[in-house]
């Protein structure tokens, strides 16, 4: 990670693409409806969650 002086703009959020299967999709686009949320939001929140997960052994 850069660590430099202008560190703080990485902290902003960042857009990515990705590729996911399709029953990996359908299983993220049914549970956003469920849980009333974005597409999109929902999947930031289970990467970000995987992540920490991963990250606390």
């Amino acid at each position: 990670m850069d660590q430099g002086p202008r560190s703080w703009v990485s902290r902003v959020p960042k857009r990515i693409t990705i590729t996911v299967p399709y029953s990996t999709f359908r299983n993220l686009e049914e549970r956003s409806v469920a849980e009333g949320r974005s597409l999109s939001n929902l999947a930031a929140y289970v990467l970000e969650r995987g992540l920490q997960r991963s990250e606390q052994g």
